[in-house]
């Protein structure tokens, strides 16, 4: 990455020697001389008004002249108050670019590269190591950081250009007599920075603009921003948690009185058949948000975010998170399957989540927080023969998705000031999602998929994942992780350099089993083994300990399955009950 790559302007070199504390000083002082010119107007006023009284000819002039003097003063008053505000702006704007360029430093500096004051990253010799996987993750570190340190320096010099052609207008203006408000002078009022579009796809590089952006912002520009655009704000990745929530909430508000509006123009319709069809959609989005509200309202002393809410389309999307997400050392975000919806799932995987937060804190070197991250229209039911596209059975929904899926997690860590150990837990077709997201060059450190019906890839050198990385469960009786691969590709258990993590407790161990026979708790510890497609989040099961660990960064804690086991969750056929279980015939 050159210096003619990032374009014309003011360079990094510049950047680095630029001294906004300069421009803080002259605009005090400015600041000083305003307050003196605007005394002197105030002092001829009194004189005026406390000089013996006469009238003709000289009266009427003499008034004339104090009113011209007065007149002027005022003028440069207002002259030097748009002289310092234009220098005051320009030294928050230029302080945030060299912040930029600071960051930058750092980043590449923890990566044991550095920057040159033409912008050039160089990177150290990496030494070549015989697994596959491990230099695909350290080739998939180093894209992160040249897509990161070259957005900040990108926005940097270019909101240091943009600053200084802004403030030598303003001075011309303010020289000229010009002010805000009259003719060319209105372009000296501040003008707030446009974030760089989101184009689908466009990957890291997009959501590492979007954190330079914010970053290159003054404090009343992102105040601003939240309460005059919030749709800049709320929605996208690498804006600080806290001003996501803020602008989210504008945004969920907005939402709730257009739902009920639809709502009330629903009931007002006639009824016809369409108009059923009508209403259950209204009853549906009234009911997502107010599961939303419900959910961020809860009084147990947790602290919740809202890091999206999307109402727009067919379902309402929705991001919500529970503890600290800027602070906490890991961040663990969860994707659902078939069937998910806000109003229905959200209240319980919150109530979940929670507990399972608490769980790795109490195993985890530092704090943890939970995101359920329902940024996506799951598949559901009806739709296996109303749709194609939308089918569980058809990929496609998981794929176009995955973009989403990545930059989320690569947005929580642009936005932080400290790296974080990320997490992806995903359920179910969720799990076809997030697999496709794991082929992309993401922030996802560790990810665990249960009940999957299938993954994308056949070895886990094909993704940017570290080794270890790719955790799977799949509990007996489950015929969606059994069977599931047959139309999604390869089986999650036979992926190469994937870890088979347990959900399952034998009593009798060497004596082997089959499917039939789970039920029985003279075979299996019942209280720690999950069985069927919905049982791996259950309190007290080893599939949810294993999630825990691998979420708190503990693999050590995690339980592998054993060959018993695995023979039990591999052989014998899947449905039906224990025969022992069935009932018997009255004689």
């Amino acid at each position: 990455m050159t210096a003619s790559a990032l374009g014309s302007g003011l360079s990094v070199r510049d950047v680095r020697a630029s001294r906004p504390q300069s421009l803080v000083a002259v605009s005090r002082r400015l600041e000083e001389q305003r307050r003196r010119v605007v005394t002197m107007a105030q002092l001829l006023l009194w004189r005026r008004s406390a000089a013996p009284r006469w009238s003709g000819a000289a009266s009427t002039a003499a008034a004339e002249r104090y009113g011209v003097v007065v007149a002027g003063l005022g003028q440069v008053a207002q002259g030097i108050a748009v002289a310092g505000q234009a220098l005051g702006l320009a030294a928050g704007r230029l302080q945030g670019a060299i912040d930029l360029v600071g960051r930058a430093d750092r980043r590449a500096a923890a990566e044991g590269a550095w920057v040159d004051d033409d912008g050039t990253l160089f990177l150290p010799v990496r030494a070549t190591v015989g697994d596959p996987a491990a230099q695909a993750h350290r080739a998939r570190l180093d894209e992160l950081l040249r897509a990161e340190v070259h957005a900040c320096l990108l926005r940097a010099r270019h909101a240091a250009t943009e600053t200084d052609e802004e403030l030598a207008r303003a001075l011309l203006a303010s020289a000229r007599g010009v002010t805000p408000g009259s003719g060319a002078g209105a372009a000296v009022s501040p003008v707030l920075p446009v974030p760089p579009s989101e184009r689908p796809g466009a990957g890291d590089d997009a959501v590492f603009a979007s954190a330079a952006w914010w970053r290159s912002l003054t404090d009343g520009e992102r105040r601003r921003a939240i309460r005059e655009r919030p749709e800049w704000v709320g929605p996208r990745d690498g804006v600080p948690v806290a001003a996501r929530h803020e602008a989210n909430l504008t945004l969920l508000a907005r939402a709730e009185r257009v739902a009920a509006t639809r709502a009330r123009d629903v009931d007002a319709a006639v009824a016809t058949p369409w108009h059923a069809a009508e209403r259950t959609r209204s009853d549906e989005r009234v009911a997502d948000l107010r599961a939303i509200r419900d959910v961020l309202g809860r009084r147990d002393g947790l602290e919740r975010r809202l890091l999206l809410v999307d109402a727009s389309e067919r379902d309402v999307k929705v991001v919500v998170a529970v503890g600290d997400v800027e602070s906490a050392e890991h961040l663990t975000t969860f994707v659902g399957g078939l069937t998910t919806t806000v109003r229905d799932d959200l209240p319980r995987y919150d109530t979940t989540f929670v507990r399972m937060r608490a769980d790795a804190k109490a195993v985890a070197r530092g704090d943890v927080a939970v995101v359920t991250w329902m940024g996506y229209d799951a598949p559901q039911l009806d739709e296996i023969v109303t749709s194609i596209d939308r089918n569980v059975l058809n990929a496609k929904l998981a794929r176009d998705n995955a973009d989403a899926l990545a930059d989320f997690v690569t947005g929580l860590g642009a936005a932080r000031d400290r790296t974080a150990h990320q997490t992806v837990w995903a359920h179910s077709y969720g799990a076809v999602l997030a697999g496709f997201a794991s082929l992309r060059t993401s922030g996802i450190d560790d990810l665990a998929v249960f009940g999957a019906p299938g993954l994308p890839f056949s070895d886990v050198d094909r993704t940017s994942l570290r080794p270890g990385a790719l955790n799977v469960l799949g509990a007996i009786g489950d015929d969606v992780f059994n069977y599931g691969w047959m139309v999604h590709g390869n089986p999650p258990a036979s992926v190469v350099g994937a870890l088979r993590l347990s959900t399952f407790a034998s009593r009798q161990l060497g004596v082997g089993c089959n499917h039939f026979l789970h039920p029985r708790s003279d075979f299996v510890d019942v209280g720690r083994t999950s069985t069927g497609h919905s049982d791996y989040l259950r309190a007290g099961t080893d599939s949810a300990r294993n999630l825990v660990a691998v979420a708190a960064g503990r693999p050590d804690l995690r339980i592998v399955q054993g060959a018993d086991e695995r023979a039990c969750a591999t052989t014998g056929p899947s449905l039906g009950m224990d025969p022992l279980a069935w009932p018997r015939p009255v004689p």
